[in-house]
């Protein structure tokens, strides 16, 4: 036992002081030595930090190369339940950081690139020129869910995490900017390509997920943490002179993301999975092969519907909506939204209010038909 808490306690140490040696280099390489050069940034993830990215080391090799200082933002954020702040709060706090540059290049990893692209959607005036993103979740992580879990053992629960996923307020409002918020900016975004060895890839966000429509897409083998290489070619030659690496095509499969929406409402409509059927061109049943979000709030600014997520999304599949108010059923050809060529798409569906005696009417009507739901709009 001796012999044990011996071992342990010498163990201890060595951390300790490796840890107070890499604070001490941390120290050194946050000097600024390139006052007059356009400083690169960091933004860190969901509960990151420093140590997200190349050791300070590292960085200072990086520094000599590229004749620029390179700063952290760091923000609270954790994966123990506490109360952290929504991003469209720490947008502020970004804002407040970066308002003394005159210009600054940003790479941002995971849900730091959305708290950047927040950050843009509502600071027109800002000094950003060049972003790189890394394993960015744009339309979010289904890991999200587990972090919401894991939030909800304490009363505080975990907002962040809510925000993360598919279908929340505020991934839905953050891409109904369509990008305009990344105009005239010089913009990378990198994922990890999909690998079929689980272990490999990227087991937090999918490449569906984290191709963005608005930017040059190229993806690298590796796994989420591709923060901790930025000291490879394909991020240093974007940093000097904004080259970017092979494109990456959008990846194959569609997921549609739906918001209902009853004629003359201003805002969609809340349901539960009881109210929704999923069918294939033979009229079968897909089952649950659906997702709703959220149950709880999932944005600063809610909007205050239910999204309908649907994977695997083919022109032939129709969904079956059957309203609370008893209004009669509700035919969508969830098909007919895939109008882009994009992974991920939305639309917001508007439907007249039918009354009640309508509904066996509408089970018989045929995709073609003028009573069908007609086109939403994106």
């Amino acid at each position: 036992m001796v012999v044990l808490v011996a071992c342990s306690a010498k163990t201890s140490r060595q951390v300790s002081s490796n840890l107070w040696n890499e604070w001490e280099l941390y120290e050194q390489q946050v000097q600024a030595d390139y006052p007059d050069a356009v400083p690169v940034i960091l933004i860190h993830g969901w509960n990151g930090g420093e140590f997200s990215w190349p050791s300070p080391r590292i960085l200072m090799l990086m520094e000599k190369q590229l004749h620029r200082d390179i700063y952290f933002f760091n923000y609270r954020t954790g994966i123990v339940a506490n109360r952290y702040p929504p991003l469209e709060l720490l947008e502020e706090q970004l804002d407040t950081y970066l308002i003394k540059y005159p210009k600054v290049d940003i790479i941002a990893h995971s849900m730091g690139g959305l708290l950047l692209r927040q950050y843009l959607s509502e600071h027109v005036d800002n000094p950003v020129r060049r972003i790189l993103f890394l394993s960015t979740p744009h339309f979010g992580t289904n890991i999200a869910n587990l972090l919401v879990d894991i939030g909800a053992i304490a009363y505080t629960g975990n907002i962040q995490a809510s925000e993360l996923l598919p279908g929340s307020d505020f991934l839905w409002q953050l891409n109904s900017f369509d990008g305009s918020e990344l105009e005239g900016k010089n913009v990378l975004n990198v994922y990890a390509k999909k690998q079929w060895n689980l272990l490999k890839g990227d087991m937090a966000v999918t490449p569906p997920h984290a191709w963005l429509p608005w930017a040059d897409n190229a993806e690298v083998v590796g796994d989420h943490h591709l923060g901790r290489r930025i000291d490879e070619p394909w991020a240093l030659e974007f940093l000097v002179s904004g080259q970017m690496p092979a494109a990456a095509p959008a990846p194959a499969g569609r997921e549609l993301w739906l918001r209902l929406q009853p004629d003359g409402v201003n805002e969609p409509v809340k349901f539960n999975d009881t109210a929704i059927q999923r069918y294939d061109e033979n009229q079968v049943n897909k089952k649950k092969n659906f997702t709703l979000c959220c149950d709880d709030r999932s944005g600063l600014h809610p909007a205050g519907g239910t999204s309908l997520i649907l994977d695997d999304v083919k022109k032939t599949d129709r969904i079956k909506y059957y309203p609370r108010n008893g209004s009669g059923l509700h035919i969508i050809p969830a098909g007919s939204y895939l109008s882009q060529d994009r992974p991920v798409q939305m639309h917001v569906v508007s439907f007249g209010v039918k009354p009640k005696d309508d509904s066996e009417a509408a089970e018989n009507q045929t995709p073609d038909s003028p009573a069908q739901v007609e086109s939403g709009t994106p």
